[in-house]
C-alpha cells in the first residue's frame, strides 16, 4: 500500500498544533491559579493589617489609661471608650466578613477572635472602675491596673496568633504558586528538549527520505546523461519518491545487459555499506559523548549527597573525640596524683577541650540553621571575663604566628545583657581573623571601654587590611576572600551583635591594619545601634 507524503505532513501538523494547544491550556490555567492565589494573598494581607490596627487601638486605649494616672483629663474616660467601641466595632466587622468568606482557617481564627472580643469587653468593664476611682482621688487599686495590663497582653499575643494563622495561608499560597510556576518552567523545558529532538528527528528523516534521495536521482540523471547507463538508485520508501526511483530504475534495466546490471548492483551495494558504516562510527561518537555526559551528571548528584551530609559527617567524628576525652578524663582522675599541680591543670585542659567541643557542636548546628538563626539567651555576663577567656583560647595560635596580644579591659566596666556562648562565637572570629591576617607576626590588641550607657570592644591588628572597595561588602553573606572560605563568618557576627542590640564597625588600610568596633547596650533598655 501507498505511503504519500502529505499524510505524513498532515499527521505531524496535527501533533504539533494538539501539543501546542495542550501546553497552552494547561499553562493558562496554572496562570489563572495563580492570578488567584495572588488575590487570596493580597486579602489576607488585607487581613493581617486589620488585625494589627485593631491591635492597636487597644494598646493606644490602655496607653490612655496610664497616661490618665499622670495627667487625668475628663475627656480622657470617653475618648478611651470611644476607641474600644470603635475597636469592638472593626472586631464584629471583620468576624462578619471572615464568616462569609467560608475559609479553611474560619473556625480556628473565631476560637482566636472570640477569645479577644472577651478581652475588648473585659477592658471595656474594668475602665469605667478604674476612672471612678481616678474622679474620687482615691487610692488606686494596683489589681485593676495589673488586670488592665493582662488584658492588654492577651489582647497583643491573640492578635498575633490570629496572624500566625492569616501567615500560615499566606505560606501556604505562596509555596502552591512556587510549585506551579516549577511546573511551568518544567514543562517549558520538557516541551523545549522534546522540541528540538522532534526538528532534529524530522530534519533527519526528511533529509534521509526525501531531499537526500532527490539528490541522488539528479545525480544519477546527470550520469546517464554522460554516458553511464549502469547506475542504479535505491530507496526503501513507499512514498511518491519510492515510485519515481522504481520508474527510474525501470528506465535504466531496459538500456543494460545482465552482466552490467550485477556490475553497477555490486557497485552500489558497496556504496550502501559505505554509508552504513559511517552512520555506526557516528552512532558510536555520539553514544561516547553520551556516556561521558552520563557520567559527569552522576558526579554532580554524588557531591550533592555528600554535600547534605556534611553535617553528621561533622558530628561524628566529634562524637568520637567527645567520647575519648572523657575516657581521658577518667583516666586522669583514676591516676594517684591527687593535689598533684600537673594532675589539675590536665584536668583544667581537658575542662576548656571539653567545653570546646561543645561550642563547635553549637557552631555546627547554627551555621546549619542559619536561615533560622535563633534568638540570644540574654544574661548579665562580665565582658571582661569574657574578653579574657578569648585572650586566653587565642594565645597558642598567637604564639606559634609570632604575634604578641595586647589586653587592655576597663576595670570600671559593668556586667552586659549577653549570650556569653554568641558573644565568645563572635569576637573569637574577629580574633581568629585578625591572626589570619597576620601570617608574619604582629600585635593583637583586645580593649573594652565603658561609655555612657553601651560597652565598647575593639579588636585592633596591625595585619594585611581590607580593600577599601571590599569594606561595605565583608559583612555580607557569600563574601570571602579566603581561599576555601564560606563567607559566613562576618555576616554570622554581625548578627549575633545586632541581635543584641548592639552595632558593629570596620576601619582598615591596606598594609597597615583593621579596627572593628562593637558597641554593646548596658541596660535592656539603652540605645547603642546608633553609636559608632
Amino acid at each position: 500500500m501507498k505511503k504519500k507524503l502529505s499524510s505524513y505532513i498532515a499527521g505531524a501538523f496535527i501533533i504539533n498544533v494538539f501539543a501546542i494547544l495542550s501546553v497552552g491550556g494547561i499553562c493558562t490555567l496554572m496562570v489563572k491559579d495563580m492570578v488567584t492565589n495572588i488575590a487570596r494573598l493580597e486579602k489576607e494581607s488585607g487581613n493581617v493589617s486589620t488585625i494589627y490596627r485593631l491591635n492597636n487601638k487597644i494598646q493606644h486605649a490602655v496607653f490612655m489609661v496610664h497616661n490618665s494616672i499622670v495627667d487625668y483629663d475628663e475627656t480622657a474616660e470617653n475618648e478611651i471608650m470611644a476607641t474600644m467601641a470603635k475597636a469592638e466595632k472593626d472586631l464584629l466587622d471583620y468576624m462578619g466578613s471572615e464568616k462569609s468568606g467560608h475559609n479553611l482557617h474560619t473556625q480556628e481564627e473565631f476560637i482566636l477572635l472570640e477569645k479577644l472580643h472577651d478581652n475588648i469587653s473585659g477592658i471595656k468593664t474594668l475602665l469605667p472602675e478604674i476612672y471612678r476611682n481616678l474622679t474620687l482621688a482615691e487610692p488606686q487599686d494596683e489589681n485593676g491596673f495589673k488586670l488592665l495590663e493582662k488584658y492588654a497582653f492577651h489582647a497583643r499575643n491573640l492578635t498575633q496568633s490570629i496572624n500566625d494563622v492569616h501567615f500560615k495561608v499566606v505560606s501556604g499560597l505562596v509555596k502552591e504558586s512556587y510549585n506551579k510556576m516549577f511546573f511551568i518552567l518544567l514543562l517549558y523545558l520538557t516541551c523545549s528538549v522534546v522540541g528540538i529532538l522532534a526538528s532534529c528527528v524530522g530534519y533527519v528523516v526528511l533529509s534521509r527520505h526525501t531531499i537526500k534521495p532527490i539528490i541522488n536521482l539528479a545525480t544519477a540523471t546527470r550520469r546517464i546523461s554522460g554516458g553511464d547507463l549502469g547506475i542504479r538508485v535505491a530507496t526503501d520508501s513507499e512514498t511518491e519518491i519510492g515510485t519515481l526511483y522504481q520508474s527510474f530504475n525501470a528506465m535504466t534495466e531496459k538500456l543494460q545487459e545482465h552482466q552490467r546490471k550485477r556490475e553497477d548492483f555490486n557497485r552500489m551495494l558497496e556504496k550502501l555499506v559505505k554509508e552504513r558504516t559511517r552512520e555506526l562510527l557516528e552512532s558510536n561518537e555520539s553514544l561516547s559523548r553520551t556516556q561521558s555526559e552520563l557520567v559527569r551528571m552522576e558526579k554532580i548528584a554524588t557531591l550533592g549527597q555528600i554535600a547534605t551530609s556534611v553535617n553528621h559527617e561533622i558530628k561524628t567524628p566529634l562524637n568520637v573525640l567527645y567520647m575519648n576525652l572523657q575516657l581521658l578524663i577518667r583516666k586522669i582522675n583514676q591516676c594517684p596524683m591527687e593535689g598533684d599541680s600537673l594532675k589539675q591543670g590536665m584536668l583544667g585542659l581537658t575542662e576548656i577541650i571539653n567545653n570546646e567541643i561543645g561550642r563547635i557542636n553549637e557552631i555546627i548546628e547554627e551555621f546549619v540553621k542559619y536561615a533560622r538563626f535563633p534568638a540570644p539567651k540574654i544574661k548579665e555576663s562580665d565582658i571582661n571575663k569574657i574578653l579574657t577567656d578569648i585572650a586566653e583560647m587565642v594565645t597558642q595560635n598567637a604564639r606559634e604566628a609570632d604575634i604578641s596580644i595586647d589586653l587592655q579591659l576597663d576595670d570600671n566596666l559593668q556586667t552586659c545583657p549577653v549570650d556569653a556562648k554568641m558573644m565568645i562565637q563572635a569576637l573569637l572570629n574577629l580574633c581568629m581573623n585578625a591572626i589570619q591576617a597576620m601570617p608574619y607576626g604582629g600585635s593583637l590588641k583586645i580593649e573594652s571601654k565603658k561609655l555612657e550607657s553601651c560597652t565598647k570592644i575593639s579588636i585592633i591588628d596591625t595585619g594585611q587590611g581590607i580593600e577599601a572597595a571590599d569594606l561595605d561588602r565583608i559583612f555580607d553573606p557569600f563574601f570571602t576572600k579566603k581561599d576555601g572560605g564560606l563567607g559566613f563568618g562576618l555576616a554570622i557576627v554581625q548578627r549575633i551583635i545586632e541581635d543584641h542590640r548592639g552595632s558593629i564597625s570596620c576601619r582598615s588600610e591596606v598594609e597597615k591594619g583593621t579596627e572593628f568596633t562593637i558597641i554593646l547596650p548596658t541596660t535592656t533598655k539603652a540605645i547603642c545601634q546608633d553609636i559608632i
